[in-house]
């Protein structure tokens, strides 16, 4: 499994400015890692109004069990992507969030 590196950080800054198809390999690589837990308890996006309001869930122990949303709402989607990059890097990376990025 891939471990993350503290030079991984500065992948980060690429998250917001290219696009799907145009991440660097190592970006992937990154976000795949950070993508990586069991379905239970794991942190998502729910869109809470169709294309102009999204929270950030955390899925239930077992299928069919409820979704918890956090009480905090964005207008963007890619507003609600970069708040759950943070939750997963807080999750799982061993290095701080770069106070460059906030």
């Amino acid at each position: 499994m891939y471990e993350i590196q503290p030079e991984d950080a500065e992948l980060l800054k690429h998250f917001r400015t290219t696009t799907t198809k145009n991440r660097p390999l190592k970006l992937n690589r990154l976000l795949n890692r950070l993508r990586m837990e069991p379905m239970a308890g794991k942190q998502v996006i729910v869109c809470t109004k169709p294309y102009s309001e999204y929270a950030i869930g955390r899925l239930g122990e077992g299928r069919g069990d409820p979704v918890e949303l956090a009480p905090q709402r964005y207008a963007k989607l890619a507003d609600a992507q970069w708040a759950l990059l943070k939750i997963r890097w807080a999750i799982h990376s061993p290095y701080p969030w770069p106070s460059d990025l906030d």
